[in-house]
């Protein structure tokens, strides 16, 4: 079972999330069996987060694969919830998303990384109010949710919807508008295994990077055509940087990675 709510993890991880604040991770690792939070958990969560302008976005529990499946997936339950209870006592659960995987998506690499929760967050937008008020700033933006097209799928390498998926962008019209005055950020990602060793080469990555700008773009240009305003929307891809399956082993583990996110960002 999945909650909507989101938390954390050890280092940070950067990436353009929009034009004006970027998407923040923190990963949180874990000792084997361990889900309790640490001082060092603690000082890490402070400084990065709770001591600054932030909006926790979601809260993500993983675990090793030291154990039976069903053990795993109620440890990385336990390692989410234990992270979400600390930023619900500040206050921090208005809009959090919480998830959490067992061994499921286990990364390949060392165990001790998927002994881990992963933060995502965001740094707050103020903006300047024009008239009487020009010098006062006010909080324009909150994440509201994350709302992932599931059903839309594209042709392999190509930024073209099978049509048997328009029925998704239908469904996503008439979930949006239940936001009015809202700002949606739509994501594209693909799905593009890579060496470890270029993944830092901008050459290799590049392909990668415009699939999943023009999958965005096009997605884009779909909403609105529905009408959805073009004000209250834009588009990025993020390459192949999020995959939710690091090494897909079926076709459904590559559709999972070449999907289409939506974030849902409204005033406060």
């Amino acid at each position: 079972m999945n909650f909507s709510f989101l938390f954390s993890s050890l280092f940070f991880w950067i990436s353009s999330y929009s034009q004006q604040s970027p998407d923040l991770k923190l990963n949180l690792f874990f000792d084997v069996d361990k889900y309790d939070l640490t001082k060092e958990h603690l000082l890490l969560i402070d400084s990065a987060i709770a001591s600054k302008n932030m909006a926790v976005i979601s809260i993500k529990g993983f675990a090793d694969s030291t154990g039976n499946g069903a053990y795993n997936m109620d440890l990385s339950q336990k390692r989410a919830l234990t992270v979400f209870r600390y930023f619900a006592n500040r206050h921090y659960s208005d809009s959090m998303i919480i998830d959490y995987f067992g061994e499921q998506l286990a990364s390949g690499q060392e165990s001790h990384y998927n002994r881990r929760v992963e933060i995502w967050y965001k740094e707050k937008i103020t903006k300047k109010i024009n008239g009487p008020d020009a010098n006062k700033n006010r909080d324009i933006l909150a994440v509201v949710e994350k709302y992932e097209l599931n059903n839309i799928y594209f042709i392999p390498d190509k930024a073209i919807i099978d049509p048997l998926s328009f029925n998704a962008i239908d469904d996503a019209v008439k979930y949006l508008k239940k936001f009015p005055g809202c700002h949606f950020e739509i994501i594209g990602h693909v799905n593009y295994v890579m060496l470890a060793s270029v993944t830092n080469n901008p050459k290799a990555v590049e392909p990668a990077q415009k699939l999943s700008q023009e999958r965005a773009k096009l997605v884009y240009d779909l909403l609105a055509e529905k009408g959805i305003p073009i004000q209250q929307m834009t588009h990025k891809g993020v390459g192949n940087s999020q995959m939710v399956f690091k090494n897909p082993k079926s076709e459904e583990e590559k559709r999972k990675n070449m999907r289409v996110e939506i974030l849902i960002l409204c005033n406060k």
